[in-house]
């Protein structure tokens, strides 16, 4: 655990930011990369990207603060918005980003599918990235685990707060072992990344088809997930936390938008193929 890197006077680097900030700029070289070999203006692709980072974390940080009311007051009104210190959840932005970016790319004369195909197969990358940063942050911790490569993280984590009234004195200053779903999860995602790549380059049935698949594989590894973390989200019906209804959503919502996108990009093409038209 390394919650901050850096600290001089009144300015402090945090790990989670930090991670937050060098994903989004490793995907936005990775994207501008190839948009520039598809003939994309790079700067819409810089403008787009400033409105997605935007609206991405915002969605991110409401669903939070749905999800955790406890976890903010108005005695700290700057703890609203420092997202550097943590408090997003991942479900929350993509809706947000999405629709902001698809306006966008529109009113720029842009085909949003397209362009969806050169971003969406590295997002898992910056995704990744900032579950790093959970894992140096001491947020988003796995249950308990006699797996020798399981984690215990010292005092000012979450996990250790959470384990602390059960703590022996003489191991008072570590939590017990845990699961490190921060690293499961990068390592997931960096797979996730290699697939729809990989699906980019040898398959693409259609434009837009990364979009629904990487929501349909991360949810599904979110789903499965969820069993092993420690962080005590509710849950519903005693079964699903919060966070395997959201998967559950997205799932659905990736195969609906699969057959949607399918289905309107063969009658397009059915439509330009008719003799008269």
């Amino acid at each position: 655990m390394w919650p901050i890197i850096l600290k001089v006077g009144p300015v402090t680097l945090r790990s989670y930011g930090l991670t937050i900030a060098l994903g989004f700029l490793v995907v936005l070289y990775l994207v501008q990369r190839d948009a520039r070999k598809l003939g994309v203006d790079s700067r819409v692709i810089n403008d787009a990207a400033f409105w997605v980072l935007l609206s991405g974390l915002l969605g991110a940080r409401v669903v939070h603060i749905l999800m955790y009311p406890e976890s903010y007051s108005w005695r700290d009104p700057i703890g609203w918005v420092a997202v550097w210190r943590g408090g997003l959840v991942f479900q929350g932005g993509p809706p947000a980003a999405i629709i902001v970016c698809y306006l966008y790319l529109r009113k720029k004369g842009l085909d949003p599918w397209r362009v969806a195909d050169i971003s969406i197969p590295y997002a898992p990358i910056g995704h990744a990235l900032g579950r790093v940063g959970c894992f140096l942050n001491g947020c988003c911790y796995g249950a308990r685990t006699n797996l020798p490569w399981g984690c215990r993280f010292p005092p000012g984590s979450d996990a250790h707060a959470s384990h602390y009234g059960e703590l022996a004195q003489d191991v008072a200053d570590w939590s017990f072992p845990v699961h490190p779903t921060q690293l499961y999860e990068a390592a997931a995602l960096a797979a996730i990344a290699f697939l729809l790549l990989s699906l980019r380059k040898k398959w693409r049935p259609f434009d837009g088809f990364t979009m629904p698949v990487y929501f349909i594989l991360y949810s599904t590894w979110r789903f499965f997930i969820e069993f092993i973390r420690g962080d005590r989200n509710p849950r519903h019906f005693g079964i699903f936390t919060d966070q395997q209804v959201f998967c559950i959503g997205f799932a659905l919502a990736g195969i609906i938008l699969f057959v949607a996108l399918r289905t309107w990009h063969s009658r397009k093409g059915s439509t330009r193929d008719t003799p008269g038209r």
